[in-house]
């Protein structure tokens, strides 16, 4: 029940009753309660057992950093054991619970929780294709000879590597709307910042006329999920990161071809999801356009023309207190069209971004559980090349 833990905040003094809102804090209403880990014994989909010396009732919502973190609501109370420890009164209960909605539970506050640099190495490669490995120190993703076959009659067949020192970014402001009695959901902003630095070069070998689809990917490595616990105010709120290395490829050719093509970038990337409550639109995309470097190549054999697209993502699938939220996606890329006399491309390289909110995610608040189709973002760079340089 305690995850994967790449660090905590200690839980210190947690505050019952409504306070007024701390600076970058949380205060709660007075109907909730927060349990510490420590206090929960098990966790079911509609049951609790804890051990505590709070007086707890139906009706209660109640937080907990336990596992992947919960927000739930409390049903029916059953007390199995009493004992004293101390001055305190430890009770072992059994806790009926549903659903509920941190807004629920929050009386006011305006957060910004800062997750870190995602730390990968080999330890928390989960799975991988034959070819990757992961630096400990450096993170660093490399690819050695990878293939795979997106259909039959073509081979793309990778090697480079992958670095990034990407940190998601969060904000949260509750607080109650006007002429309302009950706090909501005010800004919820889930975003991927940083850097990605990579060196990717691919080639597809085609012994025939082919079409990929737009979409074709093919997971390259799964890391372990990371887990982080903020203290903010008086309420912890867990955030649990599960990141992904995916490589795709898009597009054809209108006979048999092999082409290499290249991207070398270094990407700043501030790209992510933003529900304002106030908004016309509830969900809105939020882009920062990247500066780059990106140093394309290209060549092919085989007189033919078509098109195409190449790219590395780093996925991050994000939940809150154990519920599926957002999608956050960083792509570096390269696309294509080429002629066959002569031998010229016009190639595309950039950064591609997206983000999308899961439906069902109402863990923060009514309103956020709709959820988005991908929003996207596209910023790059058109270079012409001949069959062996760009410009």
């Amino acid at each position: 029940m305690r995850g994967f833990l790449i660090g905590t905040v200690a839980l210190l003094a947690l505050l019952a009753g409504c306070t007024p809102a701390e600076p970058g804090g949380f205060s709660l209403d007075p109907n909730a309660v927060v349990l510490p880990e420590a206090e929960v014994d098990s966790v079911a989909a509609s049951e609790m057992y804890v051990q505590t010396d709070k007086e707890l009732k139906s009706g209660q919502v109640v937080i907990s950093d336990e596992g992947d973190g919960l927000v739930r609501r409390i049903t029916e109370v059953t007390t199995l054991e009493s004992r004293q420890v101390g001055a305190q009164i430890v009770r072992k209960v059994y806790l009926k619970t549903e659903e509920a909605s941190l807004e629920e539970a929050v009386a006011a506050g305006d957060a910004g929780l800062d997750f870190g640099t995602l730390q990968i190495g080999q330890d928390s490669l989960v799975q991988a294709l034959p070819g990757v490995s992961v630096q400990d120190v450096t993170g660093k993703i490399n690819i050695s000879n990878v293939s795979f076959q997106p259909v039959a009659g073509v081979t793309v067949t990778l090697n480079g590597f992958v670095q990034q020192k990407l940190s998601p970014k969060f904000r949260l402001v509750i607080n109650k709307a006007s002429g309302s009695s009950v706090p909501s959901v005010d800004v919820f902003e889930a975003a991927l910042a940083g850097s990605l630095t990579a060196s990717l070069q691919a080639k597809i070998v085609a012994d025939k006329k082919f079409s990929l689809a737009a979409g074709t990917e093919q997971p390259v490595a799964q890391f372990a999920p990371l887990r982080q616990t903020f203290l903010v105010g008086a309420v912890p709120v867990v955030v649990v990161v599960t990141p992904r290395l995916v490589v795709g490829a898009s597009g054809g050719a209108d006979n048999q071809v092999t082409i290499q093509a290249g991207i070398q970038p270094t990407l700043s990337v501030n790209a992510g999801v933003k529900y304002d409550r106030d908004g016309a639109q509830k969900w809105v995309g939020v882009w920062t356009p990247p500066s780059f470097n990106l140093n394309p190549s290209f060549s092919y054999s085989v007189p033919s023309s078509g098109n195409g697209q190449l790219y590395a993502k780093m996925v991050l699938e994000v939940k809150l207190y154990g519920v599926a939220g957002p999608t956050l996606e960083a792509k570096p890329y390269v696309g294509m069209t080429f002629n066959p006399s002569p031998a010229t491309a016009t190639v595309r390289a950039g950064l591609g971004a997206s983000a999308a909110v899961s439906a069902g995610f109402k863990v923060l608040g009514k309103g956020l559980e709709l959820g988005t189709s991908p929003l996207t973002y596209d910023k790059g760079r058109d270079f012409s090349c001949s069959a062996s340089s760009c410009q």
